[in-house]
């Protein structure tokens, strides 16, 4: 009879877990104490610093940004995918995108982004919940192309308010373009609803895409300047884009007969060069825009045409709501200011409120 080998077996050790008494915790020396090194999140300034200067850097321009990690570059006439640096994802950025389309970056050799440089200004939105958050549509851009269809959808006043007043913040120059004017059989009652835009120098363009009407006009005030085209969804912007430049192909739906309005076409913004000079920065329509709470004791001074009467106002942080003596409101007692642009303004000031 085979014997089983034998199992091994082991021998216990006697542990004995004694109590220690400590004394006062100021007593011990920093000597003692060992720090345990762990990823430090670094503030956004710390982002203006880059501690690799001693690689050669190439400076590119995002045309598009897949995600927070990787995006697509332009470095002087050619294209590349690149990845955000380590150093960038550390970063406590306060927006929801760390890098963003219209962005000058520097780039290594190994196609990582090293280095997103100062911004000279940024079009961006917030929503209107309780734990605010920006996320950057554009930066870098001369205009913003203010996008809505006179029907289907219906024109959407309180949106283009809400641009107009994210623009003058920004200093980015706004255009105001009407689309779908063929659907009106009077196009004399729109006009003199937004000769209040005209009257305080807003560019104000009228076009049709099906019709190709006014397209010439708008292509000239995009020629070589970088353009953000934005504004609610179903206004037609894929299409007006495409008249201008055909080769482009970008995709447009029809208008929900349910709901009569729009759908997004555009998922995601990219940047895009015209073939007869400039950049053109294509955008998701979007439904609602928010300004961000910080800027509340800005709007009264950044509302269109408010600059120039607010000089008369008793007090110079006039808000234009309760104060006496206000310009504002007595230019609207008056009727010399549209009713529904100061309401519009009360209503923008309300949704600003915490």
């Amino acid at each position: 009879m085979i014997k089983q080998r034998e199992k091994k077996k082991f021998k216990r050790q006697k542990i004995k877990v004694q109590n220690i008494e400590v004394g006062d915790a100021e007593e011990f020396s920093e000597k003692e104490i060992i720090e345990e090194k762990r990823a430090v999140s670094k503030t956004e300034d710390k982002a203006r610093l880059n501690q690799k200067n001693v690689i050669k850097l190439k400076k590119g321009r995002v045309l598009e940004v897949n995600s927070n990690y990787k995006c697509i570059v332009k470095i002087a006439t050619k294209t590349k995918i690149c990845t955000l640096g380590g150093r960038l994802k550390q970063i406590k950025f306060k927006t929801r995108n760390i890098v963003s389309v219209g962005d000058f970056v520097k780039i290594s050799e190994f196609n990582r982004i090293e280095e997103i440089l100062p911004r000279k200004n940024v079009l961006s939105r917030f929503s209107d919940n309780n734990f605010q958050k920006e996320v950057i549509i554009s930066s870098n851009v001369d205009q913003v192309v203010i996008t809505s269809s006179v029907k289907q959808p219906e024109i959407n006043f309180g949106l283009i308010d809400r641009y107009l007043c994210s623009a003058a913040l920004e200093n980015v120059f706004p255009i105001i373009c009407l689309n779908k004017i063929d659907l009106l059989e009077n196009i004399d009652a729109l006009k003199k609803e937004m000769q209040f835009y005209v009257d305080n120098e807003i560019t104000v363009i009228y076009v049709s895409a099906k019709e190709k009407i006014g397209l010439q006009k708008l292509k000239e005030k995009l020629k070589n300047r970088d353009t953000v085209f934005s504004g609610h969804s179903g206004a037609g912007k894929s299409s007006i884009i495409n008249q201008i430049q055909p080769n482009l192909n970008l995709r447009v739906a029809e208008i929900s007969e349910y709901s009569q309005k729009g759908t997004h076409t555009t998922s995601s913004t990219k940047m895009i060069e015209w073939d007869f000079g400039g950049y053109l920065v294509d955008t998701p329509g979007i439904k609602t825009f928010g300004l961000e709470r910080e800027n509340i004791t800005e709007l009264p001074k950044l509302f269109p045409g408010f600059k120039k009467l607010a000089k008369n106002c008793k007090f110079n942080d006039c808000s234009h709501t309760h104060e006496s003596n206000c310009a504002v409101k007595n230019a609207v007692e008056k009727g010399d200011f549209p009713m529904k642009k100061y309401e519009s303004y009360l209503r923008i000031l309300e949704s600003l409120k915490e």
